[in-house]
């Protein structure tokens, strides 16, 4: 039996998310015949791993206004396999731990080495963590990733979003 429980092709489209401004983003959409196996009733936004054209994934089906569900293609499925939009990929996924979060080392080492931050952390929700790691993990030089870290830790100290600390 295989790792992963679901699997099929699909070729990558665009689409566009936000109303006032448009993010375009690559995008495997969910074919239907899958989506009545899957818990989205309990989980709307089902949190999956799995692999795109063989390069390990992680992630979210996003629900769309007309029913359907895309799971975002990132730059480094295309960068790594040279596929692009309008070519046809193969995923493969399972269900993910629900609560799983990728918290990077820098945080990681910030949050075990406070209390007072620790246990505020403990009590957050995944998403809401998910928040934070993905703030620290999408910076690109350590200069940036040392801000965001200063970001994150003083929110999560202060119990708001980074947004909401930045217009204070």
């Amino acid at each position: 039996m295989s790792y992963f429980t679901h699997a099929f092709e699909a070729e990558i489209s665009r689409h566009g998310v936000g109303k006032t401004r448009v993010v375009m983003y690559k995008v495997l959409f969910l074919p239907p015949e899958l989506e009545a196996g899957l818990p989205f009733s309990k989980y709307p936004r089902l949190r999956v791993e799995g692999e795109i054209a063989d390069v390990p994934v992680r992630g979210a089906w996003i629900p769309v206004g007309d029913g359907r569900r895309y799971f975002i293609v990132s730059p480094k499925v295309t960068g790594n396999t040279g596929v692009d939009v309008g070519d046809v990929v193969e995923m493969r996924f399972r269900v993910d731990d629900q609560n799983h979060v990728d918290v990077p080392d820098a945080l990681k080492l910030a949050i075990d080495s406070d209390p007072e931050l620790k246990g505020l952390w403990g009590e957050m929700t995944a998403g809401k963590k998910r928040m934070f790691a993905v703030h620290v993990s999408s910076a690109k030089t350590p200069k940036t990733e040392q801000k965001r870290m200063s970001e994150a830790t003083a929110a999560i100290l202060a119990g708001c979003s980074i947004r909401d600390l930045k217009r204070k």
